[in-house]
């Protein structure tokens, strides 16, 4: 989990949604799944989470919209909350391994648009 500090203000599902642009179906599979947790509910029963939590989300937005899986975010994040050196040197060199491939695949979608479409490599 995420360092709160003394200073973090708790904040509504609704607000983390909007500061970060992840949807609250998002948010409350990430909730499911452990990568960020509840810190507070409100007499209502809403989920409050302190501030720190956005950037986080912002480090999970980031990957996704790179198409990382959750699984190996997953991973990594949990690796690092645990301190678990081991784990995080593993989920980054999948991470890494992942990069490569993704731009090996794009390279070569690259060359094959330019062929496809005559343009001189």
């Amino acid at each position: 989990m995420n360092a709160c500090f003394k200073d973090d203000k708790l904040i509504r599902l609704s607000t983390l949604a909007e500061q970060t642009g992840i949807s609250i179906h998002c948010i409350r599979t990430y909730i499911d799944r452990g990568l960020i947790q509840v810190n507070d509910r409100t007499a209502g029963g809403m989920f409050l989470f302190y501030e720190s939590v956005i950037d986080r989300l912002r480090f999970i937005r980031m990957a996704r919209d790179v198409g990382v899986p959750l699984e190996q975010i997953d991973r990594l994040l949990s690796g690092r909350d645990d301190k678990d050196v081991d784990a995080t040197e593993t989920s980054l060199a999948e991470l890494t391994q992942y990069i490569e491939t993704c731009r090996d695949r794009l390279n070569c979608f690259e060359q094959s648009l330019k062929q496809h479409l005559g343009i001189v490599l």
